[in-house]
């Protein structure tokens, strides 16, 4: 693991957590941990991809960081860190691992996602997953197609076919993220309506085929840099939920999204924003 330190009080334009994480995000990190005020602990899968992360870290933030790796024997060291989360409700959805699924009430509304908290990320239980879940949840998703941008457990992509849409498709290059999201489908029965693709968001070109609704949970560095492919994915009149975006990176979205799109919701929960965008001029 590479440990990355900075002034706790630094007033940057890009927090250290985001700023840290756009350098490693080529370098397959499998979880990034924000440990307190101008503290960040990224995890990798080889000293090899640590080491050169490392490198990179310090080339592009200079002496505004120190870092230092350390070697984490223990591989299964995620598993077992997560064993004792539970369900989690977020409206009428409820994230629960398999060791605490709910029992299913006759005729209730409640939709219910089985995720296994592995190493890729989703398991409801971070504040942007949630909000993206209740972004989801102010649309009538109803044969409608989504696409969920950087899948990670998959947990959006199975939600939303829960919730009615026709079809998801989650796209991912992290392995380990796909690994989980293949595991995720196939526990909850969807894989006839959840097709998952290794790949790499920067990389997509315009489809022909856009879909109804993009579902992006990022960061707000990368739905910054990422809105001129994003806003070509979706139809227009389409839906965009993103989310991972910090409170100090807010208007900086805004400003990306305004000119194709008009947000009809917003919702925060401790310093994180989530929000829906409708394509096409505002009514």
């Amino acid at each position: 693991m590479l440990d990355v330190r900075g002034p706790a009080d630094e007033q940057s334009p890009l927090p250290l957590l985001d700023a840290v994480a756009a350098v490693v995000d080529d370098f397959a990190p499998f979880a990034i941990e924000a440990r307190g005020p101008g503290s960040v602990r990224v995890y990798f899968a080889s000293e090899t991809d640590r080491d050169t992360a490392r490198a990179a870290v310090a080339a592009v933030c200079g002496p505004r960081v120190q870092t230092s790796a350390t070697s984490v024997v223990d591989e299964d060291w995620a598993a077992r860190s997560q064993a004792e989360l539970r369900a989690i409700q977020i409206g009428r959805v409820v994230v629960a691992p398999p060791w605490d699924l709910p029992p299913r009430a006759p005729g209730s509304t409640e939709v219910v996602v089985e995720i296994r908290p592995a190493l890729g990320f989703g398991s409801g239980h971070h504040p942007t997953t949630r909000l993206a879940l209740l972004g989801l949840q102010q649309l009538d998703l109803r044969e409608r197609d989504v696409l969920d941008l950087g899948t990670g457990s998959g947990v959006l992509a199975i939600a939303a076919v829960k919730l009615g849409a026709r079809r998801a498709t989650g796209i991912d290059r992290d392995p380990d993220a796909l690994a989980s999201a293949r595991e995720s489908v196939a526990a909850n029965h969807v894989a006839s309506r959840v097709a998952l693709r290794d790949g790499d968001v920067s990389q997509l070109a315009p489809r022909p085929d856009a879909v109804a609704v993009i579902v992006a949970n990022l960061t707000g560095a990368v739905l910054i840099s990422l809105a001129p492919v994003i806003t070509t994915l979706v139809e227009p009149g389409g839906h965009m939920v993103l989310g991972g975006i910090l409170a100090e990176e807010e208007q900086a979205v805004v400003r990306a999204y305004q000119a194709c799109a008009h947000r009809v919701w917003r919702a925060v929960e401790d310093e994180w924003v989530g929000m829906v965008w409708r394509t096409g001029q505002r009514p």
